[in-house]
């Protein structure tokens, strides 16, 4: 007899608590309910839209969620629909069912008019979905906290809501060094602190005073079996005050009985680069899975960052067509006066660039360089001397996500 599926999105208390039963029989170890039940509890900006169910008869069977962030690139604000919490009972497996909610996620990402899907999964399984790895993610920085210094005339308190005005613009100003980074609401920081969740993760927030006012903020987690003070985030006003941060830090582990401090700050962190300084090791980090849901939209919102950035070039007064043949179809840029002022399908694309459109996301957010990717894909090239303009208007530079949830 033919199992007959069917979606939708949860409509009754019962439907949420059969989402919870799904994540709990996919993820028998990790506690994804609670974490699904986080959203529907308490973010802000959620409603019964962002969750997606496939029920087996009245039974649900696989289920995932959408989590609506902003993210910006050089400036221009962008609406990105992350895909968290995926999971399919174990029984209904390998019968299509994420497939299926992958069309339904990328039907609603439309509609709501998102630039960008991203992800922080599991290797290689999105890219039958279109996902490339193109933004730096998961970086450690591991340290003993005897290299640590033991002295500081800083103070530090717990954190209290009357910080988040202050802690918001030093986490803003931080995020300015970062080609992309995300953008975390009042709202965002209000549900973090009332849930003392980061990402998926627990933390403890704490503030570090100077005699200005506030000099840093961060968020640890003890991991006891390790002995490790975890520091999921960490910002502060500026890097001369690392070494009294550092001293902070140690104290805080040294009292919970701890030996090890792990940072997951970005490597290029002045913070992080203080630790590596003292002899801190660091690993190879892991990348968002991102997908561009409409290539001639999303460059079309970049078009203020691409004449910023010819502005500053020998480019600056630029006017002429950009033809790139992105092999499943043709886009032309056409630029007048360094702006670029309209983008176009095109059927005659030429033979001076082109682009495998999976690796022109790595391009467009910053994450390889166009030397790289021609290196790495013979189906990536560009011609005629358009090179330089190229690397021009898509430099390849750091970026860095805090996590909005």
């Amino acid at each position: 007899m033919a199992m007959y599926f069917r979606f939708l999105n949860p409509s009754s208390q019962d439907d949420y608590e059969q989402l919870y039963g799904v994540m709990d029989s996919a993820f028998k170890d990790e506690e994804l309910s609670s974490i699904v039940r986080r959203f529907v509890e308490y973010h802000p900006e959620m409603t019964e839209r962002e969750y997606f169910m496939v029920k087996a008869g009245d039974k649900a069977v696989a289920g995932l969620v959408l989590i609506p962030e902003k993210w910006n690139i050089d400036g221009v604000e962008l609406k990105v629909a992350e895909m968290g919490c995926v999971g399919t009972d174990p029984e209904y497996r390998r019968r299509g069912l994420q497939r299926i909610l992958n069309e339904k996620f990328d039907e609603h990402a439309r509609e709501a008019d998102y630039d960008l899907c991203v992800l922080a999964g599991i290797p290689f399984f999105y890219r039958q979905f279109g996902y490339q790895y193109a933004v730096e993610l998961d970086y450690l920085t591991e340290i003993e906290s005897d290299k640590l210094p033991m002295e500081t005339c800083l103070t530090y308190r717990p954190f209290e809501e009357s910080d988040i005005s202050v802690a918001q613009k030093l986490l803003e100003r931080t995020q300015d060094k970062y080609m992309v980074h995300s953008v975390r609401t009042k709202i965002v920081w209000q549900m973090q602190e009332k849930t003392a969740t980061y990402g998926a993760e627990p933390f403890q927030d704490t503030v570090i005073v100077d005699e200005i006012g506030v000099a840093a903020y961060f968020r640890s987690w003890p991991d006891i079996e390790q002995k490790t003070l975890i520091i999921r985030e960490l910002i502060q006003r500026d890097k001369s005050l690392s070494e009294g941060i550092a001293a902070v830090i140690r104290e805080e582990a040294e009292k919970q009985g701890l030996d090890k401090v792990k940072t997951k700050l970005s490597h290029l962190d002045d913070f992080s680069q203080y630790l590596i300084g003292l002899g801190a090791t660091v690993n190879k980090p892991y990348a968002w899975q991102v997908k561009i849901l409409d290539m001639k939209s999303f460059l079309l919102k970049l078009a203020p960052v691409l004449g910023k950035r010819l502005v500053d070039s020998e480019f600056w007064e630029l006017s002429r067509e950009l033809k790139i043949n992105f092999w499943k179809y043709a886009l032309n840029l056409v630029f007048s006066d360094g702006q670029l002022v309209r983008v176009e399908e095109i059927s005659d694309p030429g033979r001076k660039i082109g682009m495998n459109p999976y690796a022109a996301i790595q391009l467009f957010m910053g994450y390889r360089s166009r030397a790289d990717l021609e290196y790495a894909y013979p189906d990536f090239y560009v011609r005629d001397g358009l090179e330089k303009l190229i690397d021009v208007l898509f430099p390849c530079r750091p970026s860095y996500i805090h996590f909005c949830y």
